[in-house]
């Protein structure tokens, strides 16, 4: 009669438990995790809903749903509802309340279908009902464009510069322009200070992207006194000056 506790019987036991624990270890514990940030690309789909969960053509209710997709799978433990052992590459996403914010966050939503973007929720948990669509479902409170290759180029001072206006700093922002245009104008500390310092709500960077060497599309908005809200949109010229990427020129396009 063989010995089950034999050396190379325990040896096998613990080398199978090492990997199981390892492999749990590798996956995203939902018990641990508050805020979560996710990247992929955004997609737009209708489902069935009640009563049947089949077939909006034959009479199920449609149920509208943003879906990310992963760029690559990944697996999730610490909820009742997922298998630590499967892996899955779409999460369904939506706001996470209904505020003011939410009406933000939906408008981005609609128009950033196909599009790579960064997103960022809490409160995750495991599909467990009809409505859910994805294995992973996350409210979230912030939706941005994937940051696109800056590094190395002029796109990294723009994008430098539009961080310190989204705080309202514009001494911060003025060492990104050219000398001759930071003491008075526009792009002068002062008058950027004044502006991006007392805006309601304040200036978010949406995307840079490259139009032609040293020269970047921007898009941002921010809401203004009023209020009046603003989805802007302007065209960004840098030069070098002493080796140094600096902001020459910028030209609004969208009105603000």
């Amino acid at each position: 009669m063989s010995d089950l506790t034999s050396a190379p019987v325990l040896s096998l036991i613990g080398l199978a438990l090492g990997l199981a624990s390892a492999a749990h270890a590798a996956c995203l514990d939902l018990k641990q995790t508050n805020v979560l940030s996710l990247e992929g690309t955004l997609n737009y789909r209708i489902f069935a809903g009640p009563p049947n969960y089949e077939d909006v053509r034959k009479g199920d209710t449609p149920e509208p749903t943003y879906i990310l997709t992963l760029a690559e799978p990944m697996c999730a433990s610490g909820d009742e509802f997922l298998d630590p052992r499967d892996k899955f590459s779409q999460v369904q996403i939506f706001p996470e309340s209904s505020d003011k914010a939410a009406t933000a966050l939906s408008r981005d939503l609609r128009r950033w279908i196909g599009k790579r973007v960064v997103v960022e929720g809490t409160s995750p948990f495991g599909a467990h009902t009809g409505h859910h669509h994805a294995p992973l479902m996350l409210p979230i409170t912030r939706i941005s464009i994937a940051p696109t290759q800056s590094h190395g180029t002029a796109m990294t001072s723009v994008q430098a510069f539009y961080a310190a206006l989204s705080v309202g700093n514009g001494e911060e922002a003025a060492k990104f322009v050219v000398p001759n245009k930071r003491s008075s104008g526009p792009l002068s500390a002062t008058a950027m200070s004044k502006f991006y310092g007392n805006l309601p709500e304040p200036l978010t960077l949406v995307d840079v992207v490259a139009t032609r060497p040293g020269e970047y599309r921007v898009r941002y908005r921010y809401v203004a006194s009023g209020p009046r809200r603003c989805d802007g949109e302007s065209i960004v010229r840098t030069t070098q000056v002493s080796g140094s990427n600096l902001i020459e020129s910028i030209k609004a396009v969208s009105g603000c």
